[in-house]
């Protein structure tokens, strides 16, 4: 992709524009869907302690830079469903 196609001030660009910002959309509120029921938000709360609160990465660990990119990805997924969650919730 190249920077002409990123600042696209075209009607063709404006309109790429808008279907990506309605893809992006209809995603959060798909996501929002999910976990709004009692059991959606009982699951978040499980993976929020589980791979964020109680993922700590073991000092003692053979390899402590691998384990902690491990849990940092782990933590990523979680931390980008919360994002998915906000941006719902700002539609």
């Amino acid at each position: 992709m190249s920077w002409e196609e990123i600042n696209d001030k075209s009607e063709a660009g404006k309109k790429a524009g808008k279907e990506q910002k309605a893809k992006v959309a209809a995603m959060a509120k798909q996501y929002s869907a999910c976990f709004s029921t009692p059991s959606g938000k009982a699951v978040i709360e499980h993976l929020v302690n589980v791979f964020i609160m109680d993922s700590g990465t073991n000092l003692n660990a053979s390899n402590i830079n691998y384990e902690a990119a491990y849990h940092n990805g782990e933590a990523g997924v979680v931390k980008y469903i919360l994002n998915q969650l906000k941006r719902a919730q700002t539609l």
